[in-house]
């Protein structure tokens, strides 16, 4: 016959407690959580341990169906932790601790209800853009469920890439390459625009500066000959000037010595 002792167990920082009676007629869970500390225990009762304090599970990969009728699978990971006072409760509804909480109840809610929000929405809305949005549905979903039971739901991320369906991911890496490829049509359009508005600029230039030279010049000859018509002097001391002195040898009839006036 198997004889039963009395021992200790310890209930260590950061977690809280329930006493939980295996045997007899009084069968079943103690009504107040026992916090840090160590406690004798009969043969037949037993001490559940709960993490108040934040703990990280990976609950590896989550497949879900989108409104469209898409699978998509994505890594999943959740933060949470135990109220101190939700020992009792936890037991009772779960029978276990929290790691088999986490690993079965927790991780069958967190794919139902990836389902449920994914139902709602197309595949476009789970990737991208979208996602985070359909990530902190997900979340709150989550949270609320446990949060009666005493479990409070930090966060819930990815730990890893979403995975699509080929032919969305072809379908995405072709839309991608469209999208480039006309911002580069648009760029060498612009840099285009931009080179042809560069060259009228410059032959505007070039005009503006010709016909100011012509306008110029222009005005030049105007005063000039505005000069020799008040003057008339003026271009044959300017010829005198400019005379080398020798007289031409051969001179047509009625052609008179230049500058060369007689007196009477």
């Amino acid at each position: 016959m198997l004889a039963l002792t009395a021992g200790c167990s310890k209930v260590p920082n950061g977690f809280v407690g329930v006493k939980v009676n295996m045997l007899g007629s009084d069968k079943g869970v103690q009504a107040d959580a026992v916090g840090p500390g160590r406690y004798w225990l009969t043969p037949n009762e037993e001490i559940f341990q709960f993490p108040t304090f934040t703990q990280n599970f990976n609950l590896g990969v989550v497949t879900f169906q989108t409104q469209d009728g898409l699978k998509v699978s994505a890594p999943v990971g959740v933060s949470l932790y135990a109220k101190p006072d939700s020992a009792p409760i936890l037991f009772k509804t779960f029978r276990k601790g929290m790691n088999e909480i986490v690993e079965i109840n927790a991780a069958q809610v967190i794919r139902n209800q990836f389902n449920t929000q994914a139902s709602l929405v197309k595949v476009d809305a789970v990737y991208g853009k979208g996602k985070a949005d359909f990530l902190k549905g997900v979340e709150t979903s989550v949270r609320e469920h446990f949060e009666r039971y005493g479990i409070v739901v930090d966060s819930l991320y990815l730990t890893g890439d979403i995975v699509l369906p080929p032919t969305v991911t072809a379908a995405l890496n072709a839309k991608v390459e469209s999208t480039q490829k006309a911002e580069q049509r648009a760029n060498e359009v612009a840099q285009t625009i931009a080179e042809a508005d560069k060259a009228r600029e410059q032959a505007k230039g070039e005009a503006d500066a010709i016909t100011t030279r012509a306008i110029a010049e222009a005005e030049s000859l105007n005063i000039r000959g505005e000069a020799m018509r008040k003057n008339p002097g003026v271009v044959e001391l300017n010829a005198i000037e400019k005379w080398n002195g020798v007289l031409p040898v051969y001179m047509t009839s009625g052609t008179s010595t230049p500058f060369i006036s007689v007196g009477k």
